[in-house]
């Protein structure tokens, strides 16, 4: 029997089967009246869940929502009793909710070593289709385009075998495919020497390829991990194609190669988790991928880290209209180092810095809260704080706000004043990663965290801390959400994107033996290789290849939409995309919507009218319900800034939408065209851009297949008039810069004159948005004749498209763009040409970026500012 013939048999029994109420017995607990635990069905997500409540006429609120648990808690305000609760569709058992003390001079217990619970295979569904299913993604070809993969690892043993193996014909190699493009030694700008051994000597590419498909449950020999955990499709065939040195990065040559290679051998999907800038669909990855789509094959590239940016921040790498750029959602758990403070035990994640190794100090080395005069956390960024106040040897805390200054400029202040280590407090929760200063420990631990610590100081300050010598299993602050270091898209076009979520916050894998075989990582460069090996089941249950396309439009319509930590309404589409992938409702499920994301624009441009097509996949006809779900919008220039705020306001802007029918009937394997007419929000003010989303929703009355859904994004107001350039930190600018490259002094137009030698000008940018076509112009002072665009040797031709810009440097200074001019100007924007060198002479430069969604007629479709004129000296 097919294996889709199993899953449908399985989706029918579950229609006639009834849960179970397990009621509480008199005298032997306390309960809370009217409240219940529920535990869902496998393969019932919340929405479906929470539908089904709600069609049985069931009033309730929710008390909590689990994710390692299928189910949630919640208090009944209609006359439902347990029994009622338990024959509503979809629902497995129900508990009243019980009241227990703990046993004096008894702790909680700690968190239990369940393997699924660990690694969240149980909110992505992966958990039942190991289990009940069997599929494991054999069959299926992976490609990790990174640092290479430690193949020789316990994780990446083929069935029976004690250890790793590389070998394009090894009978029992997983690591079948791959090439070394670079060597040890490359940095990105070094030359890279190519070799056929793509062994890992950094880390990333192995901890990434645990996640597709590594498998440390049952390591007999060889290092054995503190939790046996298995990735999402363990049993996939790999090819690891190295584009990383030992250190450094990589240049889009080997990048793309890499593409290529992993498609003549005949991967199914590739893994690109990649780091890259805000961009646009048309650089030379995201196309080169498309192509590659076109050929057959799958793509998954993360989304980016830049979260504490703001919006228009989303990787280049998965930008392409059928790649796949994906989100991170945090693990509910995760294996961490603990600090131990007045009787309590918290999580920590050390900096990079400190080398991610377990701070090792003294219990003399005791906390030191740094705090201003109204008593609240200081960030610690001016050495000022410090001043009268004697923290040698102690451990500063520090509240982990990063507007004003980063990890490294805080550690480096602690360090000068004599601290013994430093611990940031995660806002607003979480625990951020920190790239840290050299010399001195620093972590980052949960703002619960934090906020305990700090009573327990103003109790006792002389509490001792002690710090822990090998990760145990914490739950982790935030959990099941979206990661806040998860970037916000929208792209420079109003494309959504992200496109969907995946667990990627704390997830514990494999790492090169050499450097310890198994760490905790974080990031969207671990939420990628989830939705990758996601897809490998996905093709496994298909028993075919479908196109890319396909693939991740079923992940689309099916993840869960979720909501922030701590929030009643769902996160923005902006943050999230689709929501986090659901692995088993997308195997499941006997409906498509087509097509896979709205992108309304914005007012000028709305595209209100839109039309989706659903597909009845399955055996019998079917009628759908549509409805409509908003999510927050975000408010990125509420003060009237030029630079998107770096978190955005979260506002209850909602757009509205009407259907052409709002049920509709449709036969098996036939499709039905509905139109949506959207009504853009009436809150939100047009002048501060807010992006507002949603979700328009199909559910079909059997409730053997779940929901599917669609996202839209829009933007309120002209996106034309987003800023592009950040006026507000008095760019742009202009300053001298000397021979040796170095910016001497701020030039005074009135008296100072440049040369193109020993003072040549240069032109101080930050861009705060994207635009298509980003020039600097040269005009003749006297005549206003227009002579050419700025050539500069750090930055090349002054135009094209550019991305906006990261809001500090890795020292945590204002981040600024310096366009350094020596007198080249190009007369076209062509850069095939050859620069023409102006002499002496008095110019005028015009920073001119064109604005979103325009056609480019200048000066028309233009943010112009206009710099003093400048003079040449000879």
């Amino acid at each position: 029997m097919k294996i889709t013939a199993i899953l449908s048999a399985l989706a029918a029994a579950s229609l006639v089967s009834a849960g179970k109420f397990h009621s509480t017995k008199p005298g032997k607990a306390n309960v809370v009246p009217g409240a219940y635990i529920i535990e869902y069905k496998d393969g019932i997500s919340r929405s479906n869940a929470h539908d089904n409540l709600k069609k049985h006429a069931i009033d309730y609120k929710v008390r909590n929502e689990y994710d390692v648990f299928n189910g949630a808690a919640i208090t009944v305000k209609s006359q439902h009793d347990g029994e009622a609760l338990a024959a509503v569709p979809g629902v497995k058992n129900v508990w009243q909710v019980e009241i227990f003390s703990l046993p004096k001079n008894e702790k909680p217990a700690k968190n239990g070593s369940d393997v699924e619970a660990q690694s969240l295979h149980h909110m992505t569904g992966v958990d039942v289709l190991h289990k009940k299913y069997k599929l494991t993604g054999k069959g299926v070809k992976v490609g990790i385009i990174d640092t290479g993969i430690d193949y020789k690892h316990p994780a990446f043993a083929a069935p029976g075998a004690t250890e790793g193996c590389f070998a394009r014909y090894g009978k029992n190699c997983r690591v079948k495919y791959g090439w070394d493009f670079v060597g040890d030694d490359y940095n990105g700008a070094t030359e890279p020497k190519p070799d056929s051994d793509p062994m890992d000597c950094q880390g990333h590419g192995s901890h990434v390829a645990g996640i597709v498909g590594g498998n440390a449950l049952n390591i007999k020999t060889g290092p054995k991990p503190a939790t046996p955990w298995v990735g999402v499709a363990p049993e996939v065939t790999f090819g690891a194609y190295r584009i990383f040195g030992c250190a450094g990065n990589a240049g889009t040559d080997v990048i793309m190669a890499a593409m290529e290679m992993a498609f003549n051998d005949g991967m199914d999907i590739i893994n690109m988790s990649l780091g890259g800038g805000s961009s646009y669909k048309e650089n030379p990855t995201a196309i080169l991928g498309e192509k590659l789509i076109a050929h057959g094959m799958n793509l998954g590239g993360a989304a980016g880290n830049d979260g504490s940016e703001g919006v228009w921040m989303v990787s280049d790498t998965g930008l392409g209209e059928t790649a796949t750029s994906v989100a991170s959602f945090d693990n509910a758990y995760g294996m961490y180092n603990t600090v131990s403070y007045a009787g309590a035990t918290y999580p920590y994640s050390p900096s990079v810095a400190t080398g991610n190794t377990p701070i090792a100090l003294p219990a003399t080395a005791t906390l030191f809260p740094l705090l201003d005069k109204a008593g609240a956390l200081q960030d610690g960024c001016d050495a000022a704080a410090y001043t009268g106040l004697d923290v040698k040897g102690k451990v500063v805390l520090l509240i982990g706000d990063f507007s004003r200054c980063g990890s490294v400029g805080r550690g480096n202040v602690a360090k000068s004043v004599g601290a013994a280590g430093a611990l940031v407090v995660s806002v607003p929760f979480g625990l951020a990663g920190l790239t840290g200063a050299d010399g001195i420990p620093m972590a980052a631990i949960e703002n619960r965290a934090g906020e305990a610590m700090l009573a327990a100081y103003k109790k006792n300050a002389k509490n001792a801390f002690t710090w822990s010598k090998a990760p145990t299993n914490n739950q982790v602050e935030g959990g099941g959400a979206p990661s806040g270091f998860s970037s916000f898209g929208v792209d420079g076009e109003l494309r959504s994107k992200p496109d969907i979520g995946a667990p990627g916050g704390n997830i514990y894998s494999s790492y090169p033996r050499a450097k310890g075989s198994y760490t905790l990582m974080s990031g969207t460069s671990m939420a990628t290789p989830y939705y990758v090996g996601s897809q490998a089941l996905y093709y496994q249950a298909k028993k075919s290849k479908p196109s890319g396309a396909d693939a991740r439009r079923a992940f689309k319509n099916t993840a869960t939409i979720a909501k922030n930590w701590g929030s009643k309404t769902y996160a923005s589409a902006v943050k999230q995309g689709a929501g986090l992938v659901n692995v088993l409702n997308a195997i499941t499920a006997t409906t498509a919507i087509s097509p896979d994301r709205l992108d309304l624009l914005d007012t000028v441009n709305f595209r209100g009218v839109q039309k989706i097509t659903i597909k009845n996949t399955g055996k019998k006809t079917e009628t759908y319900t549509l409805s409509h779900v908003p999510a927050d919008a975000l408010n990125s220039y509420a003060k009237g800034n030029t630079f998107p705020e770096a978190v955005p306001t979260i506002e209850a802007d909602y757009a509205s939408v009407k259907f052409s029918a709002n049920k509709v009937k449709i036969p098996a394997g036939k499709s039905v065209k509905v139109t949506l007419t959207f009504t853009e929000p009436k809150n939100g003010d047009a002048k501060h851009f807010p992006l507002y989303s949603g979700y328009v929703i199909a559910t079909p009355s059997n409730e053997g297949s779940p929901a599917v859904h669609v996202p839209y994004i829009g933007l309120k107001g002209a996106v034309r008039d987003v800023p592009m350039i950040d006026t507000d930190v008095g760019a742009p600018g202009l300053a001298s810069i000397n021979a040796k490259g170095e910016i001497a002094e701020v030039a005074t137009p009135a008296t100072f004159a440049f040369n193109f030698n020993t003072a040549a000008p240069t032109i101080q940018l930050r861009y705060g948005s994207h635009s298509p076509d980003a020039t600097i112009r040269v005009y003749d002072a006297k005549t206003n004749t227009f002579l050419g665009f700025v050539n500069s040797r750090i930055w090349g031709p002054a135009f094209g498209a550019t991305g906006r810009m990261t809001t500090h440097d890795e020292d945590g200074n204002i981040n600024i763009r310096n366009y350094d001019w020596h007198g080249q100007v190009f007369k076209t924007e062509d850069a095939t040409t050859t620069p023409v060198l102006l002499t002496a002479g008095s110019y005028n430069l015009v920073v001119a970026s064109q604005k979103k969604l325009t056609k480019g007629a200048y000066p028309a479709d233009f943010e112009i500012i206009n710099l003093p004129t400048i003079t040449v000296s000879a």
